[in-house]
């Protein structure tokens, strides 16, 4: 006997929120262990998915090819998919499923890049439309058929690339259709059987192509596992908890994971190499839980309801982070998909209620990850869309062709919790214009005078925000003018560097942002005039020189010791003085260390206020090896987050792999 109809998607939404509404009530008498502090929140951008010609789309799900750049909406109410531009966060083109103004009730995606094809489950119309996604056109729809064809009302797809077939859910009459992806003809139909195939109302269904297995979730919470090649079911994994409704289902092909969200009981975990249940996670699941995507490159799951979102570390099951989404104040409201772009870095949520898309930043929860752009202005655009969100008090912009200028302004930037954007001299490049739109800035700083940044480019970024400029005879004297702008009189401590070379002022900086302290840059043998005068200004509890002798000699520390007392950080090299800044500055450790080649300046440049504003360090590498003492300094820091800062040819992948060592 075959299971009566599924409910409708929208229904179903209602059922999960009903469960949701009374697991809140249960918890009460027993409430949950209090989460981890929640991570900022970063929505990048909020996409209405509502236009004049779709006035009520109601989206069901989100995919995302990170090639392209693309993503896709299912739209239930309008019966389109909305195509959505990374880049400018914004609807590029709407496609039509049908031409003939009925509805199929678009409800569930799969994408073939492969084939350059997208699969739209219809649940209303028990059909499956094939989408073109290089022309945006439907070039087929399969229909309903029982010899074979696809089943009533289907729920779910996964695309296959190893047989090159799309699994279908229907969950109308508990059966997989098999579709081949060379012809879009159906080549088979899983049956129903809710012992030994696929159980009652399928909702949900992951491929793990390294395996050659699909996973068919029925919504009592047992799992049916398909051997792709054969299209048969081999296994029907138990429920974990047979008198609850499953809701949401991931898999990880890389740690061999599948996760089964329950709407009352947490996320069983199965192991998809033995096809059994090992353990389960509690902690922070939200109640509800119905949305669930995995951040392979993070290692990273993602689980949320319409009230919470948290995140796991997915070979430990670790609770980290959980974001607040009550009354939808942050990803929208009837949370119905989500899914990783894993080129950016971002997840996309679509909410049926708010009929948008919202984008996080999926960095901020990342354990290692990397943050780069083509060049390095496009880099420190990236760091600043990673780090800071809309409504900043100030941006600071500097030159990217040399180095002294931004050196102070990175700790005056860190301490204000503020970014630091690259420019050329003659031109602001592309991308930082758009950067300091979405910022909102109060205020743009330039920093440098006009052989830095000249007028013309100070003239352009004065159409995004008013604008002032610090500025000096030289990098000495614009280092003094940032700190007697920027610092009180009285400070527990300044920091001093050299203005003739880089590296220790790099790792300075974030230490600087951290203790609201200045960095003021000498030349190797002397104090400059404006710098003594804004060192006596601050009347700083102590000066610290940064690097050793050959950087800043024994007679400038003499010197200074007369203004204050003085101590110095330093080392064998540029590594040993970046790990000893480190440890001076975070004896305790820190969640939080960014990383950045310290053959260059760039990338740190635009990293110090990053690191200062998720309080850590810079720590400074060689672009292809991690030095003994910054290995010894990440292993004393026990960060849960290593962020790196540049390329591969500023910091090598091979070391960009070796720190993952380092992630606690």
């Amino acid at each position: 006997m075959k299971p009566a109809a599924a409910p409708h998607p929208r229904r179903r939404l209602a059922l999960a929120a009903a469960l949701a509404t009374a697991a809140i009530a249960a918890a009460t008498l027993a409430p949950p262990t209090a989460p981890p502090a929640a991570a900022t929140n970063h929505v990048t951008a909020l996409i209405d998915l509502r236009t004049p010609s779709n006035t009520e789309p109601v989206p069901t799900d989100v995919v995302v090819d990170s090639t392209s750049g693309k993503a896709y909406v299912s739209n239930f109410s309008a019966g389109t998919v909305s195509v959505l531009d990374a880049t400018s966060r914004s609807i590029s083109a709407t496609i039509l499923l049908r031409n003939d103004g009925s509805n199929p009730g678009p409800t569930a995606l799969a994408l073939d890049t492969d084939h350059h094809q997208l699969y739209v489950a219809n649940f209303d119309s028990s059909s499956v439309s094939v989408v073109d996604i290089r022309g945006g056109n439907v070039v087929a729809e399969i229909t309903k058929d029982d010899t074979p064809g696809i089943g009533t009302r289907p729920s779910a797809l996964a695309y296959d690339a190893t047989t090159q077939r799309v699994f279908v859910t229907n969950s109308g009459d508990g059966t997989v259709s098999v579709i081949d992806a060379t012809t879009n003809t159906v080549s088979g139909v899983i049956a129903h059987d809710a012992k030994t195939g696929i159980g009652d109302f399928p909702i949900a269904i992951e491929v793990d192509s390294i395996l050659g297995k699909a996973y068919a979730l029925n919504f009592n919470g047992s799992l049916s596992v398909i051997a792709c090649d054969s299209a048969s079911v081999t296994q029907v994994i138990p429920p974990a908890h047979p008198t609850m409704g499953s809701t949401g289902l991931a898999l990880s092909p890389k740690t061999h994971r599948a996760y089964v969200a329950s709407t009352l009981n947490g996320v069983s975990v199965v192991d998809t190499t033995t096809d059994s249940r090992v353990s389960a996670i509690s902690t922070g699941v939200p109640f509800g839980a119905q949305t669930m995507a995995i951040d392979e490159i993070g290692e990273r799951l993602w689980v949320s309801s319409a009230r919470q979102a948290s995140v796991y570390d997915t070979s430990t099951g670790q609770h980290l982070y959980s974001f607040d989404n009550t009354g939808g104040s942050n990803f929208g409201l009837g949370i119905a998909s989500a899914a990783v772009d894993t080129a950016r870095g971002e997840i996309l949520v679509a909410a049926q209620t708010s009929q948008s898309v919202a984008v996080v930043d999926l960095e901020s929860v990342r354990g290692l990850v990397r943050q780069s752009g083509g060049d390095r202005f496009a880099s420190a655009v990236r760091v600043s869309a990673a780090e800071f969100a809309p409504g900043v008090e100030a941006v600071y912009v500097a030159s990217g062709e040399n180095f002294p200028d931004a050196l102070s302004g990175s700790a005056a930037a860190g301490a204000q919790g503020v970014p630091v954007l690259l420019v050329g001299r003659n031109s602001v490049p592309p991308g930082v214009g758009d950067e300091i739109a979405r910022l909102k800035p109060k205020r743009i700083v330039v920093l440098g005078g006009p052989q830095a940044v000249s007028t013309d480019v100070e003239t352009e970024l004065g159409g995004y925000a008013p604008i002032a400029r610090l500025t000096g005879a030289d990098r000495f004297a614009v280092s003094a003018a940032v700190s007697r702008t920027n610092f009180p009189v009285g400070l527990p401590v300044a920091y001093v560097a050299s203005g003739e070379n880089f590296p220790d002022a790099l790792s300075g900086g974030a230490a600087a942002a951290h203790g609201d302290a200045p960095v003021l840059l000498v030349s190797k043998n002397g104090v400059p005039v404006p710098v003594a005068t804004e060192l006596k200004r601050l009347k700083p509890g102590k000066i610290v020189v940064l690097g050793g002798e050959n950087a800043v000699s024994s007679d400038v520390a003499a010197a200074l010791r007369e203004i204050a007392p003085t101590e110095r950080i330093t080392g064998a090299d540029r590594f040993v003085v970046s790990a000893g800044i480190s440890a001076a500055t975070f004896p305790g450790g820190a969640k939080t260390v960014f990383v950045a080649s310290g053959a260059g300046f760039a990338d740190a440049l635009a990293g110090g206020p990053a690191a200062a504003a998720n309080g850590g360090p810079v720590l400074l590498v060689r672009p292809d090896a991690v030095p003994d003492a910054i290995a010894a300094e990440l292993q004393r820091l026990k960060p849960t987050r290593i962020v790196v800062l540049g390329g591969e040819q500023a910091v090598s992948k091979p070391v960009f792999e070796k720190l993952r060592d380092f992630v606690k």
